[in-house]
């Protein structure tokens, strides 16, 4: 991944959490990064503004404009499609699990996952800053305060080493770029038992989401897992235009 580094507030907000995993943190401003990576997911009350410039969007598979983009993330049709309690539910997060966001968009997934692990905290990802200012609206308007937001880059989403025992991948997979090898890195941010949860629009032509030359061709990403180094733990048969997986990293004594 790229070289970018942890923004100072998320290093300091790292290291006093580390210490104790039961703290509920407030959710710094994530500083601005050279690069970035990817966006997905959205607000979940109808208070919590969603509002970002006009202005052009990091994320090159994304709408253009971002506010457009964020309004359609944040929409109630795709919300509901998302089935987001049940994807919580399947996922069993503990009270203090440490959880990656990757591609948070404005915040749907990140801020039911910090309300389930609310002796936790989420580490929120995207490339995008207007997707982080609709995320940190949405905290505002929500009273949620262990949501951390990440400026992330094209190759690397500023996951701290060794922490997390969850990363969500949410509409996100095929946003990455050079996926084998970001895979292969992001096995530095788990936690030991650590999982790789994914949430991906199913391949083919499908009445919603992202048209079908976006998307990946069936097996394509089973693919590049196996060859990240990760296998398959459980696939959930709960959405009817999703995928919906857990992956873990095969040990070495496994290979």
């Amino acid at each position: 991944m790229n070289s970018a580094l942890l923004s100072v507030p998320v290093l300091v907000f790292l290291g006093v959490v580390g210490g104790c995993r039961s703290a509920a943190p407030s959710a710094p401003a994530a500083q601005p990064s050279a690069e970035a990576a990817p966006p997905a997911a959205h607000a979940t009350k109808p208070e919590a503004q969603h509002e970002a410039p006009s202005a052009t969007n990091r994320d090159p598979h994304g709408d253009p404009d971002v506010g457009r983009y964020v309004s359609r993330l944040a929409s109630p049709d795709r919300i509901a499609e998302l089935r987001v309690p049940e994807v919580v539910a399947k996922l069993a997060l503990a009270e203090d699990s440490v959880i990656g966001d990757l591609g948070c968009g404005p915040g749907v997934f990140a801020i039911p996952f910090a309300r389930a692990a609310h002796e936790g905290y989420v580490l929120a990802s995207d490339v995008e800053p207007g997707q982080l200012d609709a995320l940190r609206a949405a905290l505002e308007a929500q009273d949620v305060r262990n949501v951390v937001p990440v400026l992330s880059s094209y190759g690397d989403p500023h996951f701290p080493p060794g922490r997390l025992d969850l990363v969500f991948v949410g509409d996100t997979y095929h946003h990455l770029r050079d996926r084998v090898a970001y895979f292969r890195r992001l096995q530095r941010a788990l936690a030991p038992g650590g999982r790789l949860a994914i949430l991906e629009y199913k391949p083919g032509k499908l009445p919603v989401g992202p048209a079908e030359d976006h998307k990946l061709p069936a097996g394509v990403r089973e693919a590049e897992l196996a060859e990240a180094g990760y296998a398959l733990v459980e696939r959930f048969d709960t959405h009817q235009y999703h995928d919906f997986e857990i992956w873990r990293v095969v040990q070495p004594w496994e290979k």
